[in-house]
């Protein structure tokens, strides 16, 4: 019997080769052996499949009640046709002759069957698993009872102690009445409180809000009001290399057209992560450099990255008409590529690393509608301070609700949450992270 095999293609590879995936978003590419189907159940369109022996481990040391779940993919298919993918796929499997591997492609629009829709990459889910599982509340483990809660900040399993944030300003230690000044805003991370917020001093204050509804702050819980020209003094940090930051932001009644710097030091050399006035750009520059920030437009599909756009310029206040949380996780891994993903834990942008020892600049020249093609430049002047699009640089964090002096362009908004890890947590676990924000903070009223 000729071998058979699975290959799905979620997205282009970007970054370094991913083992793992805790919620299906981050290997772009799987190949596995067909043999090796367990069973394949079915969703109002869309087939899953879950394959034995196809995990990151072959042995696990696991606290009574959890278990890793096994590696699975799900596709999109019509609706009403669960049933014929299913069937279709125990003939490829059971067959002794014919095609010898059966192809998903997201990238190509492209499967082997008709009623098997691969339109986008969120037709394709791929969950290889390294985290156990509780059993019964089909939620990551928290692990042994007297460790279980030392990685939880503010409602947040950031899984390790490795991971665990520096700076964390969340929702539980923001307190005051209703629309009063800030007085501090505590640091819940591991750099305590010696990294507590403050109020800047000058014009405007930034306010609690203790409304928790859609059509108030677009969040779930305490955060704090931005208005345009107010910001938090941030004591000075510095981090060289790789790093994780995330936040989530709300965008109450009939939404706003953008967003604008959240977060950057006092001169505006740091700066990110968004442009006053620009609808779904990405964009950040660190520390020492003041030629133009590196810019990415989230709402193409290109480099790898889904197509997604923010904010939602639908005007309907009604839960589920719109979005009203926005989470974002950035990260900048060793050699300097940086990362965007959003509530959902998709990559929503990727910017190829472009440094002071870099020897040629990668770009994505258009081909037709979301069809982009690599192309490497290579680079004919010396790199300097003042060279465009740069990602090194120190990131340098003095102020959050704005960047340097230029204050019109700052951010105006709800905030209930803000952090940074002083590492890359990789693609998985900031996934994870910003999946589980987003439960935490979207409204439910």
């Amino acid at each position: 019997m000729t071998k058979k095999f699975f290959l799905f293609r979620r997205s282009e590879p970007v970054g370094s080769t991913k083992r793992f995936s805790e919620n299906g978003v981050d290997i772009p590419i799987l190949g596995v052996p067909a043999d090796q189907i367990a069973f394949m159940t079915a969703g109002r369109g869309e087939v899953n499949i879950t394959f034995n022996g196809a995990g990151m481990y072959e042995e696990n040391e696991l606290f009574v009640g959890d278990s890793i779940e096994k590696t699975n993919v799900t596709i999109s298919c019509r609706e009403g046709e669960e049933l014929d993918v299913i069937e279709k796929i125990m003939t490829f499997v059971s067959k002794p002759d014919g095609r010898s591997i059966m192809k998903f492609d997201a990238v190509e629009n492209r499967a082997v069957f008709d009623n098997v829709t691969i339109s986008s990459v969120s037709a394709i889910s791929a969950k290889i698993k390294s985290q156990p599982t509780e059993r019964v509340s089909q939620k990551i483990s928290q692990g042994d009872p007297a460790n279980r809660f030392r990685n939880i900040v503010g409602g947040i399993n950031f899984g390790s102690r490795d991971n665990k944030p520096f700076l964390d300003y969340n929702h539980e230690l923001l307190t005051g009445s209703d629309e009063s000044t800030i007085t501090v805003w505590r640091n819940s991370g591991t750099g305590s409180s010696a990294y507590n917020l403050a109020q800047h001093g000058d014009g405007g204050n930034v306010t609690v809000e203790t409304d928790t509804t859609a059509a108030t702050t677009g969040l779930n819980k305490t955060c704090a009001q931005f208005a345009v020209g107010t910001f938090l003094n941030i004591p000075d940090i510095t981090i060289e290399d790789d790093y994780t930051i995330y936040f989530a932001i709300g965008d109450p009644g009939e939404g706003t057209e953008s967003f604008g710097q959240l977060f950057g030091d006092d001169t505006g050399e740091t700066l990110g992560f968004s442009s006053e006035g620009y609808n779904s750009l990405f964009t950040m520059r660190h520390d020492g450099l003041d030629g133009r920030p590196f810019e990415q437009n989230t709402n193409t599909s290109e480099s790898g990255s889904i197509k997604y756009s923010f904010p939602d310029k639908s005007r309907n206040t009604e839960i589920g008409g719109r979005q009203f949380c926005y989470v974002f996780v950035i990260r900048r891994d060793k050699n300097f590529n940086v990362y965007l993903h959003n509530h959902e834990g998709e990559l929503i942008a990727f910017i190829p690393a472009f440094t002071e020892k870099s020897i040629s600049k990668i770009k994505s020249i258009s081909k037709g509608k979301d069809i982009y093609e690599k192309k490497s430049t290579t680079v004919t002047s010396k790199i300097t301070a003042s060279t465009s699009d740069r990602t090194d640089g120190n990131l340098l964090l003095q102020r959050l609700g704005t960047a340097g002096t230029n204050t019109t362009t700052s951010f105006a908004g709800t905030l209930a949450r803000f952090g940074v890890i002083k590492r890359d947590i990789g693609d998985s676990n900031a996934s994870q992270l910003a999946k589980d924000l987003y439960e935490l903070y979207k409204p439910i009223s």
